[in-house]
């Protein structure tokens, strides 16, 4: 294995919870990601080489970057612990901007490092090794932005077997625009700003909307889509966190979006929409409405929901 060559690997933004599944729902876009480039070096353990794309924020120590943490438990799932590995980071996806850019790095390090060693992991091995990435240093992880980076497509997974990734159909044709204005919100901070508890009859309607959601995905029933698409948990009580919320979504909405809502615990938003076209149109129209609430420049893109999560890319000569 001394002759083996680095691997890099890509993992795609993603968005959690898609309005009325918090916490089980998510979906992966084509573009963009984070990469990680993986090569073997010849002491034991896990050395981070660099992070780009960061500003310089993000810790270099392995057993405190999600990447780092990530590729350490690839070598114990991998039973190789006395194996080294170099991972090089590059962020194309913002620090706490709701679009899974911690679930991104971590998925893109195991992908590339059973690569590297040639292991073969299942798919269900790598998900514990990223899900792991992200509980060390976060404290928490959540597979509804690690399961969708991994797999692509619209997954559910459910919380007493986060392991267990379950594939929903995705109607042809089905963008999403998303928007990331330039602001941070911290998961954790976001997550202990929700009620510990909800009232059965909002609960009803949630539950409600999750099953009209699956149905409306396999029978590609546009109209169900959009009337499931209501957040009764999250949106009331995130949503005062982002300047403009409202004006977005209604700009989104008139633009002919199926629905518009917080992408993860936000601060970007995103919009379903029938078309890559239709997406277009509607992530310019909820620019425009950041900007009216003073907030310019925010990024926009597009991207019909990816068929294929993480993989490998060509490691530049």
């Amino acid at each position: 294995m001394s002759d083996t060559q680095p691997t890099r690997a890509f993992a795609p933004a993603t968005v959690g919870n898609i309005i009325c599944g918090f916490d089980i729902f998510g979906l992966a876009l084509g573009e963009p990601g984070d990469e990680v480039e993986a090569r073997l070096r010849s002491e034991p353990g896990v050395v981070i080489s660099a992070v780009h794309g960061d500003g310089g924020r993000l810790p270099t120590e392995a057993a405190r970057n999600v990447a780092g943490v990530a590729t350490i438990a690839v070598l114990a799932e991998s039973d190789m612990q006395d194996v080294g590995i170099e991972i090089e980071v590059w962020k194309g996806l913002p620090i706490s901007g709701g679009m899974g850019g911690s679930a991104a790095s971590a998925v893109a390090a195991v992908v590339a490092a059973d690569a590297l060693l040639q292991t073969e992991l299942s798919s269900e091995a790598l998900l514990r090794c990223a899900s792991e990435g992200e509980r060390g240093p976060k404290g928490d992880t959540h597979p509804d932005n690690i399961a969708p980076a991994l797999h692509g497509g619209i997954v559910m997974v459910r919380p007493d077997e986060p392991g267990v990734v379950i594939p929903l159909p995705v109607p042809a044709g089905l963008s999403v625009a998303l928007v990331h204005p330039d602001l941070e919100l911290e998961t954790n901070e976001m997550r202990g700003i929700l009620p510990r508890e909800l009232p059965l009859t909002q609960a009803i309607r949630q539950w409600a909307d999750c099953s009209a959601l699956v149905v409306g995905l396999y029978e590609a029933d546009w109209d169900l889509i959009r009337r499931s698409l209501v957040d009764r948990v999250a949106e009331p009580h995130r949503s005062r966190f982002i300047p403009g919320f409202e004006a977005v979504k209604t700009a989104g909405l008139e633009a002919g979006a199926l629905g518009v809502g917080l992408s993860g615990s936000g601060p970007s938003m995103f919009a379903l929409c029938r078309t890559a076209t239709e997406a277009r149109t509607v992530a310019s129209a909820m620019a425009e409405a950041f900007a009216e609430a003073g907030i310019e420049g925010a990024d926009t893109h597009v991207s019909e929901v990816a068929n294929t999560g993480a993989h490998m890319v060509e490691t530049p000569a």
